[in-house]
């Protein structure tokens, strides 16, 4: 495990001091890996939903795959 120092807004200090205060998380360390961790999950989850958008460009006039999956079913009865 690699340290890093940090230096940070005394208000944002005392925000994270008081989650400690208040149960949420038991040390700075577990506050600061929380609030990375979180950071790079919403990351990785606007990379994901930007390479969604972009294989949906050029589809909006096909039909769905429920309306497609609907539409065999109908030709089935």
């Amino acid at each position: 495990m690699k340290q890093v120092n940090v230096k940070l807004d005394e208000k944002l200090l005392r925000e994270v001091e008081r989650l400690i205060e208040e149960g949420y998380v038991r040390t700075k360390k577990e506050a600061f890996e929380k609030a990375l961790k979180l950071l790079i999950k919403s990351h990785k989850a606007s990379e994901l939903e930007e390479r969604i958008d972009r294989v949906r460009e050029g589809t909006e006039g096909m039909p769905s795959v429920t309306e497609a999956v609907m539409e065999l079913h109908g030709e089935e009865d």
